[in-house]
């Protein structure tokens, strides 16, 4: 059974990306999605993300009913698939139908019942495309590569695809912030190489005599903090952000990249056409009203854990 949002496997109900059971699905290391990790909870995830959480990986009693895929997004993100004795269930979570420097893109899986994250699943939030933000990403940064770039990113997940991204299209390796130095010693755990300079260490310092390129959180990276690192290095900077968000909301930087770890809305009906499933649920942000986009176009769609639209599907046995 499928209710507000929850699984219930033979008796064991199973959350998923929030932390309202006992067993909780954590589909990526985000933190809007990790909440379970801060808990006494039983979670079920990809090593990577135990890892990226700084938890030792933990094995979990799944039966042949569930099984873990590939979300795109970022480094361990999955999909969850369920066979069920009304057909198969699916929850994307976050995902992107395209490879990334650190993930493979997501596989869309064929099913009946469909839970997928509804981010950019409006007409209005169409991208623009990946390889022309990347062309010209390099263009920026081999225009400015004799001053001081900043990018601003997300720490976890979109952080360590920068550094890659410099690494192999710019052959720079950036100054990275504590933080999100952290998490790119658990994405060198997971077999993920990353060539980086740790801020507040002799190497940062040495690297920061000259021109450089720094990546920090990205609600520090606006245009005053770019005049006071000039101030204080004596060099022009160019500030930056990278996300998808640039594509429709503005930014306090020079030059923003709508560089997304997620699917915008072409690549969402791509998803929801592509599997054929029957019913579509949307979840996470925005779920009511691309639920009632969805609807407006015939689709059967609803929003994850609304009661007037009850979500009810059967799952067949599950050991969690």
């Amino acid at each position: 059974m499928l209710h507000q949002g929850k699984l219930t496997v033979d008796g064991i109900k199973i959350s998923l990306d929030d932390a309202s059971s006992d067993v909780c699905f954590v589909s990526h290391a985000h933190s809007d999605h990790t909440e379970a990790f801060g808990k006494k909870r039983s979670i079920i995830a990809s090593d990577e993300t135990f890892i990226i959480m700084g938890k030792q990986p933990q094995s979990h009693p799944v039966s042949s009913s569930i099984s873990l895929h590939p979300a795109g997004h970022m480094l361990g993100a999955r999909q969850l698939s369920a066979e069920t004795d009304g057909g198969k269930f699916v929850y994307t979570g976050d995902f992107a139908l395209h490879d990334s420097y650190t993930s493979k893109a997501a596989e869309i899986l064929a099913c009946d019942t469909l839970m997928i994250d509804s981010t950019y699943c409006l007409p209005s939030m169409r991208l623009p495309h990946r390889e022309k933000v990347l062309s010209n990403m390099r263009a920026f940064v081999k225009e400015n590569e004799r001053g001081i770039i900043v990018f601003g990113a997300y720490t976890r997940g979109k952080a360590q695809e920068l550094v890659k991204f410099l690494n192999t299209e710019c052959g720079i390796a950036p100054v990275v912030n504590a933080p999100a130095s952290r998490i790119c010693e658990a994405y060198e755990k997971c077999g993920m190489k990353l060539d980086y300079v740790p801020a507040g260490t002799p190497a940062s310092e040495e690297a920061m005599r000259h021109s450089f390129t720094a990546i920090m959180p990205s609600n520090m990276v606006n245009f005053q903090f770019g005049a006071n690192l000039s101030e204080a290095f004596g060099r022009e900077v160019k500030t930056s952000v990278a996300t998808g968000w640039a594509a429709v909301s503005r930014f306090p930087v020079d030059a923003p990249f709508a560089l997304s770890d997620h699917a915008d809305f072409r690549d969402t009906m791509r998803y929801i056409h592509g599997c054929g499933a029957k019913k579509v649920i949307c979840a996470n942000s925005g779920a009511v009203v691309a639920a009632a986009y969805l609807r407006s176009i015939g689709i059967n769609a609803s929003a994850k854990g609304k009661a007037s639209e009850p979500e009810q599907t059967t799952l067949a046995k599950c050991e969690c």
